[in-house]
């Protein structure tokens, strides 16, 4: 029954880390969701890296893709909902 705790303990440390990699060194960050919930960017600290994560952006998209997406909210916008 003590692995059980044990086990349970371990799944909830798991869910509150991140892993962040760095797009441009690919170093490997882990830190809590508690403290990247409260910022707006997190530094690399790979040696020589200067790449900031921006934490507040959403998923990034192509061009086409944004527009796109404007084009059915122009549309919507523009059909009667019966």
């Amino acid at each position: 029954m003590d692995d059980i705790t044990h086990i349970r303990q371990l799944v909830a440390v798991a869910k509150s880390r991140v892993l962040l990699i760095c797009p441009d060194c690919g170093q490997e960050h882990t830190e809590f969701a508690d403290k990247l919930r409260g910022s707006r960017f997190y530094a690399c600290t790979g040696d020589g890296c200067d790449y900031r994560f921006d934490l507040l952006e959403g998923p990034r998209g192509s061009a086409l893709q944004g527009l796109a997406a404007a084009w059915r909210r122009f549309y919507a916008a523009l059909i009667p909902t019966g």
